[in-house]
């Protein structure tokens, strides 16, 4: 099987893995921008630290221009109105002018601010009890020295950006470092949204280790870049509307910055350079997760939309990872609170049964028995409730019964008697009872469950929502001899991997 396997790479290789150009660059960005604090996420004020300073400006649709620059290796940036200041001189054509002003100024203890919106202002602070918005976004920054700060009209279209003095130079917000140049607009609310804009590879530097152990096999961080870079080329207008191409956070890949950066990832990333997996001409949704518990999901079963390359696959392998079996115990009253804000109350919870499973066994349908009604779950409402690792699972509660072996060993187990199937003498039939009639040549005995606390057991298998590349499934292949392009082909079915050549980054 495993020279079968090579000879397909071979040809593999030979056909798949081209160099291509012209029709590519709409798919592949050279840079790419990453939110980082926008939505509920927002702050009114941030701090930053550069070791060389800063570098201070607005950005265009053509081009970065710099308004001011920073020695001072800490700012504070925060949300301003134009009623916090008060206007002390304006109209100045002569930048060097406006700045000698303000910095005059500071030394006599004023706090003042340069502001530029096409001509030169100088600004002090004033105390504003009484503040209201008047509508124009302004981002105003202030080093920790005694220098004058700096006072920036923004908009989405034109974001105040930072970056460090030094090209090459790192810059820090909140205490996490990042590569590239920081951009800020107003978020609403007095807020502030903040982007990184940085390189496409540089970016998965910061995003492979907090996806994958950077020990783990080489062939599985080689497959995760390539699965990573192409999320992020299928998904570059999801954030449009915000001003930027990809979130920081599980909702898409985490990111983690510079300080996140390992060697062995990134030379993982430098490996793969430019490879993309490909479905009919186009990148593909390339979504992974944790451990499949066996078996991957089919997409039109989790995210509703069917995809040809995302379908239901068998781990070669088992995994045998942390999350590949577990085990949950809840109460009914724990389940009917957790119930109460997601669907209508019905009560305490009486009984539990799943009424709909994918092709490939994960719950898509609950239906919940309470005291006051009952109703139907599905999808997200079963994650909120039940807060499963996945909805690959099993639910048992509310009666127990002894199993015996045939060996004599008595095995006890939680299990529901409703619902499922049993052997009688005339074959297998349908559980319709709440308790066992066994009938003997000379004696009958019934056996009634005993209740158990209304406790019910959950036991799951898996890790994530099952779509695409299970990780540690890909773990397990690469230990076995498994290369990352054949890992890859294994999850995503159908698909080419093709080299986006060098001079399109």
């Amino acid at each position: 099987m495993r020279r079968c396997l090579l000879l397909c790479l071979i040809i593999f290789l030979t056909v798949v893995i081209t160099p291509i150009k012209g029709q590519s660059m709409e798919f592949v960005p050279t840079e790419i921008k990453v939110g980082l604090f926008y939505n509920g996420s927002a702050r009114s004020s941030y701090c930053l630290y550069s070791d060389n300073g800063f570098r201070v400006g607005f950005k265009t649709q053509q081009d970065s221009i710099t308004v001011m620059d920073f020695s001072d290796t800490l700012l504070e940036v925060y949300s301003a109105d134009l009623t916090d200041f008060a206007s002390k001189k304006n109209s100045i054509k002569d930048k060097r002018d406006a700045l000698e002003y303000a910095t005059q100024l500071a030394q006599d203890n004023v706090e003042s601010y340069l502001f530029f919106d096409g001509s030169w202002s100088v600004w002090v602070k004033v105390s504003n009890k009484n503040k209201s918005s008047n509508g124009i976004g302004l981002i105003s920054v202030k080093g920790n020295t005694k220098g004058p700060g700096l006072v920036l009209p923004c908009t989405m279209e034109r974001p105040v950006f930072l970056t460090s003095n030094d090209p090459a130079g790192l810059i820090a917000i909140e205490g996490r470092r990042y590569r590239g140049m920081l951009e800020m607009t107003q978020a609403g609310k007095g807020n502030i949204q903040v982007v990184n804009e940085l390189g496409l590879e540089e970016y998965l530097y910061g995003v492979i280790p907090k996806e994958v152990p950077p020990n783990w096999h080489e062939e599985v961080l080689k497959a995760q870049a390539v699965a990573a870079r192409t999320y992020t080329v299928a998904n570059l207008s999801k954030w449009q509307k915000y001003g930027f191409d990809i979130g920081a956070n599980s909702g898409d890949q985490v990111y983690g910055g510079y300080d996140a950066e390992n060697a062995r990832t990134n030379k993982a990333v430098n490996e793969t350079k430019g490879q993309i997996i490909f479905y009919d001409g186009k990148p593909i949704t390339a979504f992974y997760h944790a451990d499949s518990g066996g078996r991957t999901e089919a997409c039109k079963d989790v995210f509703g939309s069917d995809l040809p390359y995302l379908q239901s696959t068998h781990d070669i392998f088992n995994a045998n990872s942390p999350h590949s079996r577990w085990e949950i115990s809840l109460s009914a009253a724990d389940i009917s609170e957790r119930a109460k804000s997601v669907v209508q109350y019905i009560g305490e919870i009486r009984e539990i049964s799943i009424i709909e499973r994918s092709l490939a066994g994960r719950v898509k349908k609950i239906l919940l028995k309470g005291s006051q009604g009952e109703t139907i779950i599905e999808n997200s409402q079963i994650r909120n409730i039940f807060q499963l690792k996945s909805n690959f699972f099993d639910v048992f509660g509310g009666t127990s019964i002894t199993v015996v072996s045939i060996s004599g060993d008595q095995i006890n187990r939680d299990i529901q008697l409703k619902g499922n199937n049993i052997i009688t003498g005339e074959g297998e039939a349908n559980f319709s009872n709440e308790y066992v009639s066994i009938l003997g040549a000379e004696t009958s005995k019934i056996i009634r469950p005993q209740a158990i606390s209304n406790t019910y057991i959950i036991r799951g298998r898996g890790y994530g929502h099952g779509v695409g590349m299970s990780q540690w499934g890909a773990k397990v292949m690469a230990e076995n001899g498994y290369n990352y392009m054949e890992i890859l082909l294994h999850y995503y079915k159908n698909v080419e991997i093709k080299i986006i050549s060098n001079e399109a980054f």
